[in-house]
């Protein structure tokens, strides 16, 4: 957690840090996203096998550029049905939380570091989901359905076709804590 406390500003405090449960990876989008993403890759690899086996009368196969053009949407599939779970389980493990007396802050360094803040005084709401086991996740802001749809699924980058994320706590341990903890600071 040291990550963290290089991006702490002069004078201040961490009062709360942590890090996602990385082992949680499903989401509420996964009701659609499992189904659609067998659909898409069961569909792209019936596709690419048909033209890799199927030959005429003359013993002829497809064009190669048939071969070709389904690559793509096969690696797309198999990373819509397996990939993206890696990568979230992943990127969790790398994604670093804390709420200051002044800041919320999140600190992933998957690939580069990547600071997302904000000042607690200018949070326009909060917003909780907590599950009976007390995960849950805290969101700082509200956002557009389509961000909503693909964040904390492993497709985050189709997201950023809609909007701006807003910075949200995903399945942490302690989300009612850290809610209440940002509620006390923002009516002081």
């Amino acid at each position: 957690m040291d990550i963290l406390q290089k991006q702490l500003l002069k004078d201040e405090k961490i009062l709360w840090k942590g890090q996602p449960e990385a082992d949680i990876l499903f989401s509420g989008s996964d009701l659609f996203l499992v189904p659609f993403s067998l659909f898409w890759g069961g569909f792209a690899i019936f596709w690419e096998s048909s033209v890799l086996i199927i030959k005429d009368k003359s013993g002829q196969g497809a064009p190669v550029f048939f071969a070709l053009f389904g690559i793509p949407f096969v690696l797309m599939g198999l990373y819509f049905i397996f990939g993206r779970f890696f990568y979230k389980k992943r990127k969790k493990q790398k994604t670093y939380y804390a709420v200051t007396d002044k800041r919320v802050l999140i600190v992933t360094s998957l690939f580069n570091e990547n600071i997302q803040a904000a000042y607690i005084n200018t949070l326009p709401c909060i917003n909780k989901s907590v599950q009976s086991n007390g995960i849950g996740t805290v969101k700082f802001g509200n956002t557009s359905f389509m961000v909503g749809m693909y964040e904390n699924t492993g497709l985050d980058f189709f997201a950023s076709f809609y909007g701006k994320d807003v910075p949200t706590f995903y399945d942490i341990k302690d989300a009612e804590k850290v809610y209440q903890i940002v509620n006390d600071l923002r009516n002081k």
